[in-house]
């Protein structure tokens, strides 16, 4: 709900930043983003500014539901090859590879999407939905067509995953013992 809420939301500056990468020059219409804004606007319509929305909203569920799912189950095998009792008697650095490797696998498995997110925000005119952008990318490009750019992805992903969900564990941990 709330992280759909702020993607919707936000989810133009994104479409902005991919278009100023994907448009660099002199002479582009996203040189920056009251520019960038102005243009989609005029040219494609307010709804344009919403491109590529929804692909991004059906990897959210998934995503999440992946890395939280294998999250707590890494934790879990942890506590018991470990012999703790507790998930804070576990220690920050295997806290934070339980959540590197669920950020990473997770976000292996739902990168397609991402790559249908970033094509239709680029190139809007081109895939008429999201099974349409993916059966073009793999008619064209073939499965590494889908995967293009996750070697970067697995550079910054697991950190911040790995950070977010053990911040997650220590606040949820404080609260409860207010």
């Amino acid at each position: 709900g709330a992280g759909m809420t702020a993607t919707t939301l936000t989810y133009p500056l994104d479409l902005f930043r991919a278009r100023m990468a994907a448009h660099r020059g002199r002479e582009s219409p996203y040189d920056g983003y009251l520019r960038a804004a102005a243009h989609v606007v005029r040219s494609e319509g307010a709804f344009a500014l919403f491109s590529g929305l929804r692909p991004t909203l059906l990897g959210i569920v998934p995503y999440s539901g992946v890395s939280f799912c294998l999250f707590e189950t890494f934790k879990a095998r942890l506590k018991a090859w470990h012999s703790v009792e507790t998930e804070g008697d576990l220690g920050v650095a295997w806290r934070l590879s339980a959540g590197a490797v669920a950020g990473l696998l997770a976000q292996s498995a739902t990168y397609p999407l991402d790559i249908v997110r970033r094509r239709m925000q680029v190139h809007p005119e081109i895939y008429r939905h999201e099974a349409h952008a993916l059966a073009s990318i793999l008619r064209q490009e073939g499965l590494r067509g889908w995967y293009k750019g996750l070697s970067m992805n697995w550079i910054k992903g697991p950190v911040a995953v790995g950070i977010s969900f053990t911040v997650n564990d220590f606040l949820r941990d404080f609260v409860a013992n207010l």
